[in-house]
C-alpha cells in the first residue's frame, strides 16, 4: 500500500484474531481492511451500507449484484476489485456466464433485459453526465423497475467509490487462491470487515439452524409414504439473474 503508516498500525480486537488466522493458514490479509479498520466511525457505516446495498431485499439477486460489481470495477480498471467480486458472482452464477459478461457483454448469453441493464451501467462508469432519460425509458422497456435501476444505479456509485479508495491508496492484488478464499468468505459472513464476537456468534447460530433444518427434512422425507428409496443427485445451487 502507498499509505505504509496505516498498513502497518497494530490490529486489534477480533481484527487482530483474523489477522493471525489468515497468516497461519497461508492466506494473504487483503489490503482494503486496513482502509476499513482506519476511522472505523467512519467505515462502520459503509460496513453496512455495503451488506444491504450488496445483500438485502432487491429485485436484483446476490450473484447479478456481485456481477455489476465486478463489472464496474473492470471498467473502471480496479484489478483488485474486480478480481475479488468476479469469483463470488461466479459461484453464484455460473463461472461461463461471468466471464462472457467481463469479456464482451454483447456476446454473452445475458438476456436481452440484462444486457440493458449492463449497458447503462457500462455509460455510468464512462461517463454519467452521458445519462439521460432515454437511457432511463429503454430500461423500462425492457421490463426493468425503477427499485432495479436505483439498486444497480447505488451498486456501480458505490463500486466507483471502492474503486478509487483501493487504487488511490495502492491496494494490491492477491493470488487467485487468496480471491477465492475471500470470495468465500463474502458469501458466508457477507460484508462483515470488523469480525465482531456477536457477529461470528450469530452466522455459527445460523449455520448449525440450517444444519437441524436440513435434518428434521432428511427425516421427514425418510417417513414419507412417497418417497422411493432414492435420492436425487444435488448439483451446486446457482442464481438465475433477476
Amino acid at each position: 500500500m502507498f499509505l505504509k503508516e496505516i498498513e502497518s498500525r497494530p490490529a486489534q480486537g477480533m481484527m487482530k484474531i483474523a489477522f493471525k488466522k489468515l497468516r497461519e493458514a497461508g492466506h494473504a490479509i487483503p489490503d482494503i481492511l486496513h482502509l476499513f479498520r482506519f476511522k472505523k466511525r467512519s467505515t462502520d457505516h459503509l460496513v453496512r451500507f455495503t451488506e444491504e446495498v450488496m445483500r438485502g431485499p432487491s429485485p436484483l439477486n446476490r450473484g447479478m449484484r456481485e456481477l455489476i460489481g465486478a463489472f464496474v470495477s473492470s471498467r473502471n480498471q480496479c484489478c483488485f476489485c474486480s478480481c475479488a467480486h468476479a469469483p463470488v458472482a461466479a459461484q453464484l452464477l455460473g463461472k461461463e456466464l461471468v466471464d462472457e459478461v467481463l469479456n464482451d457483454l454483447e456476446t454473452s448469453r445475458l438476456d436481452s433485459a440484462h444486457k440493458a441493464l449492463f449497458r447503462y451501467i457500462a455509460k455510468l462508469s464512462e461517463n454519467p453526465a452521458l445519462v439521460s432519460g432515454q437511457d432511463i425509458h429503454k430500461l423500462k422497456e425492457a421490463g426493468w423497475n425503477e427499485e432495479a435501476i436505483y439498486d444497480a444505479l447505488t451498486i456501480a456509485s458505490l463500486f466507483r467509490f471502492y474503486n478509487t479508495w483501493n487504487n488511490g491508496s495502492g491496494v494490491r492484488s492477491m493470488s487467485s487462491a487468496d480471491y477465492l478464499h475471500s470470495g468465500q468468505r463474502l458469501i458466508t459472513m457477507g460484508y462483515c470487515m470488523d469480525f465482531k464476537l456477536r457477529r461470528l456468534v450469530k452466522i455459527t447460530a445460523n449455520k448449525m439452524i440450517a444444519m437441524i433444518k436440513a435434518v428434521l427434512s432428511l427425516g421427514r422425507n425418510r417417513r414419507s409414504p412417497a418417497h422411493t428409496g432414492q435420492w436425487p443427485k444435488q448439483s451446486p445451487s446457482r442464481e438465475t439473474p433477476a
